[in-house]
């Protein structure tokens, strides 16, 4: 059997995880979801799609971004907003956007 591409099986996990956690407000729940984690999984290989997502409409994405990086260029002040502009910003300096 042919591996999933990784673009298919991101989505795929990504569209699992919006749908299981939808009405899940506390995030370390969110984080807990097995697609959640199994995007993780995926390491560096998620990343260019983590940020696109990220990107195309702000999600919890950060704690994946934290993991598979081990880097975080948010400011310890920033909101929500300006943690996602420090990940697009920094996804974009790594030629990953």
């Amino acid at each position: 059997m042919l591996a999933e591409p990784a673009s298919l099986k991101f989505r795929r996990l990504a569209n699992q995880w919006k749908r299981n956690t939808r009405f899940v407000s506390v995030l370390k729940r969110k984080m807990a979801d097995p697609a959640y984690l199994k995007i993780i999984g995926m390491g560096k290989d998620a990343l260019p799609f983590i940020l696109k997502d990220l990107d195309d409409r702000p999600a919890d994405w950060i704690p994946a971004l934290m993991s598979i990086t081990e880097e975080n260029p948010v400011k310890p002040d920033d909101n929500f907003e300006q943690a996602v502009k420090a990940w697009l910003k920094w996804g974009r300096d790594h030629h990953l956007l």
